[in-house]
């Protein structure tokens, strides 16, 4: 959604990662036609997550490298 495609190419649910780092930050990983998407546009995603018990919600805000 942040990027504006909906779950059309190059977007597919197993494309985008969301990893962490040894701080426990998350952060986003691009494979594929995805990554190339990302770079040719130069934007980077900043993603946030949030939990509660048994629920959780993230945030991912897309800007300009």
């Amino acid at each position: 959604k942040a990027i504006g495609l909906g779950m059309r190419m190059p977007m597919t649910w197993r494309s985008l990662q969301t990893l962490n780092e040894p701080s426990g930050k998350p952060v986003t990983s691009y494979l594929g036609a995805l990554a190339q998407f990302m770079q040719d546009k130069n934007w980077e995603a900043h993603v946030t997550v949030s939990d509660e018990q048994d629920m959780a919600i993230a945030h991912v805000i897309v800007t300009q490298r």
